[in-house]
Parts: C-alpha cells; structure tokens; sequence
C-alpha cells in the first residue's frame, strides 16, 4: 500500500558536466499508491529529521539550498504532494535538469524534482506521450525503433521534456517554430484540481499552457507531434562579416537549419547549415573536413604551449581548450583577442561537411560553465527578412568593440525560428513571422572565487548593458531561461512594463490565480518580474 523512498538527487545532472551536487542525509517520507484514500493523508513526514538538499545548476552561476524537497515517481504522488503544499501553503517549485542559466526552476522554499517520472508511455502515429521528467535523449532514443525523431532540437539533449517546452527552448530553422509549439495535449497537476487534468490544443487555455513557466501547474505529461526520423548534411564553413550580411536572405532560404557564431575582434563569421540528405539527390556525397583533428586543433594549442610551455593538454577537446586559454586572464581584451583569433583559425581549419541523423548534428558543444543571456526579437516574415538580425548584430558588435571594447568570448551565436502560437513564448507572433535570438556568453574557466566574481561584474554589468541598449528598438525579449533578477529598481519597472506590453500577463496571471490559488508554483523571481497573482486589481 505505501512505498517507501528518499530525498535525493537522481539524474539531476548530465554526468559529463562540472555542475556539482551536495545532498544532506535524506529524510524519509511515505507515499500512499491508493487511489482511495483521501489525500490529505497520502503524504507523511517525519517533522523532527531536517533534510537539506543543495544544487548547483549546469551553468554554475546560482546555487539553493532547501530543506523541502520532492522526488516522485508517480502522477499519483505528485497529486499528493501538491495537494499537501496546497494545503499547508507550501512552496513547490517544479524543477527539470537545472540547465537553466537562470535557476528559473530553483527556489529555496520547496521543489519538485521530475527525474523519476521519465516513462515514454507510447507512440501512435506520428505522436509521442511521455512522462515530464523523461529527457531529451531519453525520447530520441525510444523513438529510433519507430524511424521517428523530434521536429526539431536545442543544442543540447540533456532537458526534461516539460522544462524543454515549458521556457520555450527552441533550435534554429526560419520554418521551424519552438518546441512548444509541436505538442499537441498535457497533462497538468494543479494546486486547484486533485487530480491531473489533461488540456489538448482545442482548450482555449492550451496556447498559455504550453509556455507556462511551471506556474499553472505541474506538467507530468506531454504528448508531441514527431517527424520521420531523417540524416542531415551539416555543412560549417567561415566568411566575413560582410559576406554573412549580404546573403543572410540566400541562405536563410536555402537551407532547413542555419546558425551565426560571430567571433567578436574578427572578420570571421562560422556558419553552420543542416540539410536532409535527399538534397543530394545525384547521390555526391560532400567533400569532409580536410583536416586532420591534430592540425585543427593547432592554432588553440600552439597558443597554449605559449602561454604556459609546461601545460598537458592530452586529451582536451575543444570547450576545454578554450577554457584553458581564456583562464589565463579571462578580462584582459588583449588576452580575449587573441584566443578568438585562435579560435577563428580553429573554425576555419574545421570547415568542411558531415552526414549524421539529424539529433547529432543539431546538438552542439555549448562549452562549460559559464554566464549567459539569449534575447528573440521580430525579424520579417519567412520570405523574407525585414534586416532587424543584421542590423541588430552590426550594432552589437560596434558597441563591444568599438564603444566600449568589451573583452567578449566567443562566439555571439545567433539563430532563427518561426513563431510559436504560445501566448508566452519570446517568438509568439503571426503565423508566418520570423525571429532572430542572439545570446551572449562569458566563461568562467577556473575555480577561482575571485576571478568569477569579476567576471560576473563585467558580464552582468556593462555588457548586459549594452544588449539591453541595443536591444529595446528590436523590442527583444529575453529567453525566460536566461532572464535575471534585475540589478535596480528603474530596471525591474522597465523590464514590468515592457513584459506587461509584450505578454498578455495579466490574462496569464488571472489564470495563475485559478489553477494555483495560493501562487506555490511561482519563485520570488517569477512573482518579481510577472507580478502575484493573489494582487490581481
């Protein structure tokens, strides 16, 4: 009747990553499996153990400690959980794999972990159910056997499905809209209803679900719309920045997936495109990289062997490696230069074309850990380009360079989508919109306390300053994964009232007010920059 289980982390994290976790000596609680017994008595816990659980997420850039913290493994669980913090008014914060930059899923208050619900119910048609906590790669695989795959990928495969949908990740393809925008029904446990609620796309509230930010409730099930499982030819090779304006359009059009990675202090520009196969249709198979992976990795290692002759650099691929070399003064714009410059000469030793099934090649190496902020502004239809990405971008790069000579890390990458139909998603527009998102990035390469925090300083200083600056004529809206607290108060009324005219928060949030009466989905974070539901006028 009861199943027995412990407070910790389980498949929190990627185990290749550097994100450390620390968990105190669990507390014990009991679940009741049955159906029939009221739910005010599905949950007990022993008062007098204290349990405090700490994460650190990928990025480490923010870290919580708690002492209420949740691991179930079934919807029936979960129900008595919420259930029991609705009652006791009890913060319960859903939370996926902590890669969010933000934390947007941590609160100190309480947390819901979804690792244990990872089931992949079925697949029928060209459908997929699955369970919220099921990962990313989790689905890739189970879907192989059926020659099916996902529309479409971020660049790293390691997020639960519901976090994946839930802050509108996206990948890159001018037809090709944010993953929410392929699901098709959820399955929500909310504060107000005991039981799980399914909401299909014919519900009027869908399109503000799917993008919900675990604030209406606890997604624990998805069911997404998939495509045949397909290879694609990758194609990366380098230009200049004038070479990548003039014939943003032609390429655009002309290939399925596309992305920009500037190389701040460069002329170089590496463009990655991802095509299916059947393009080739005479049956060529492209000419692969020309180089071999010593001589690509040359100009990064010749670099490195002078800055310190005695280094072992056995071993390290290419996100080590420039975390090697930035780690020697990572604020010196002197120091910055050079490495991109090396890194330019990397890219160009790596041009060249790939074939592999589309889940590999649109993943990518997003480097270790390290401050981000990713912002999607309006750029035309998808016939056509209006100019905001290479306007947006030429202003971008003055600014860093010119103005105020920002010792920027490599690369600012740039990628585009279709519009998503969430109410929510940074990409909702019109059907047939196009957007750009541009993010910016600053590593922290060594342990040192006193190098990130300056590191921190610059990044979430003068350099979100200047993206913020340029980014307001585009109407830019950050990636709700990557939006942080800001810094003074004249900046939080200003983020307030732009959110409030690009969102319709306060249909969003009278909602939020009857699917959790209490607000214990939400983080002082999210309350801060959309308002409290319970202060609705």
């Amino acid at each position: 009747m009861f199943q027995r289980f412990s407070f910790h982390i389980r498949r929190l994290q990627p185990s290749a990553q550097k994100a450390a976790l620390a968990t105190a000596t669990a507390a014990t609680c009991y679940y009741s499996l049955s159906r029939h017994v009221e739910p005010h008595h599905t949950l007990f816990c022993d008062s007098n153990e204290t349990t405090t659980t700490t994460l650190l997420n990928w990025s480490g850039t923010h870290a919580v400690t708690t002492s209420h913290y949740w691991e179930p493994e079934t919807v029936e669980q979960v129900e008595a959980i919420v259930q029991h913090c609705q009652r006791h008014r009890q913060t319960l914060r859903p939370l996926g794999s902590a890669l969010s930059p933000n934390a947007i899923g941590f609160a100190s208050e309480g947390m819901l972990q979804m690792a244990g619900l990872d089931r992949i119910i079925r697949v029928e048609g060209q459908q997929v159910t699955v369970q919220a906590g099921a990962r990313v790669s989790q689905v890739i695989e189970a879907l192989r056997e059926h020659q099916l795959t996902l529309p479409n990928l971020a660049s790293i495969a390691e997020q639960q499905m519901g976090g994946l949908i839930q802050v509108g990740a996206h990948g890159t393809g001018r037809t090709l809209a944010p993953l929410d925008a392929y699901v098709t029904q959820l399955k929500l446990v909310t504060p107000a209803h005991p039981r799980a609620v399914t909401i299909t796309r014919e519900d009027p509230l869908f399109h503000l679900c799917t993008v919900g930010l675990g604030c209406l409730g606890v997604v624990v099930e998805i069911t997404m719309q998939c495509v045949p499982a397909h290879e694609l030819v990758e194609h990366t090779f380098v230009v200049s920045r004038k070479e990548a304006i003039e014939r943003v359009q032609e390429w655009l059009q002309e290939h399925k997936h596309m992305r920009y990675m500037w190389i701040p202090y460069t002329d170089s520009v590496v463009v990655v495109t991802n095509n299916p196969r059947e393009k080739w249709s005479d049956g060529s198979v492209p000419t692969p990289t020309v180089f071999s992976r010593e001589e690509q990795f040359r100009p990064l290692l010749d670099l490195l062997h002078e800055l310190d002759p005695d280094v072992d650099a056995i071993g390290m691929g290419f996100g080590e490696l420039r975390d090697a070399l930035l780690a020697f003064d990572p604020l010196n714009l002197e120091h910055v230069q050079r490495c991109n410059r090396a890194e330019a000469e990397f890219w160009k030793r790596s041009q060249g074309y790939r074939i592999r099934p589309s889940d590999e090649v649109l993943q990518f190496d997003c480097g270790g850990q390290q401050w981000v902020w990713e912002v999607c502004f309006p750029t035309g239809t998808q016939e056509a380009t209006n100019g905001n990405d290479m306007a947006y971008m030429q202003k971008l790069l003055q600014g860093i360079e010119e103005t105020h000579q920002i010792p920027a890390h490599a690369p600012i990458e740039q990628r585009w989508s279709a519009s998503s139909p969430s109410k929510m998603s940074p990409a909702h527009g019109d059907a047939n919109g196009l957007h750009s998102w541009v993010g910016i990035i600053a590593y922290l390469p060594s342990e040192d306390e006193r190098q990130r925090r300056q590191i921190t300083d610059m990044f979430t200083g003068i350099y979100c300053d200047w993206m913020r600056q340029v980014g307001q004529p585009f109407h830019a809206t950050s990636h709700w994964a990557k939006l942080e607290r800001p810094a003074s108060m004249n900046r939080l009324i200003d983020l307030q009232l732009f959110l409030q005219q690009r969102f319709p928060l306060h249909e969003f949030n009278a909602l939020r007010a009857k699917l959790d009466p209490h607000n214990i989905l939400a983080n002082p974070l999210l309350n801060l920059i959309l308002g409290d539901p319970r202060n609705l006028d």
